[in-house]
């Protein structure tokens, strides 16, 4: 990645104000571990009801979406679109 974990997790908490996300400083290695983790829950849908969840690639897209109609820099909304990309990867790893 271009930027920092911590960077990118800003952005994250920037696209997303409402969800709560760890306090106080992260050092890059617990930076990375909840930017992460994020991202995989909110692909698998893991905060709406089971019955009207959507799937990962729909989550995907919309995810996108919102960070590239988002006010942040380009460079960072790539950053943000690959580690999407690679959570995405790794959950298609585990169902395969």
């Amino acid at each position: 990645m271009d930027h920092p974990f911590s960077i990118l997790l800003d952005a994250y908490r920037h696209l997303w104000p409402n969800r709560s996300l760890a306090a106080g400083p992260l050092d890059e290695q617990e930076s990375e571990t909840l930017l992460y983790k994020m991202i995989r829950q909110e692909l698998r849908d893991e905060w709406t009801h089971p019955r009207v969840r959507q799937t990962p690639e729909v989550k995907f897209y919309y995810a996108v979406k919102r960070v590239t109609a988002s006010d942040l820099p380009n460079d960072m909304k790539i950053a943000l679109i690959r580690a999407y990309l690679t959570a995405m990867e790794q959950l298609h790893t585990k169902h395969t």
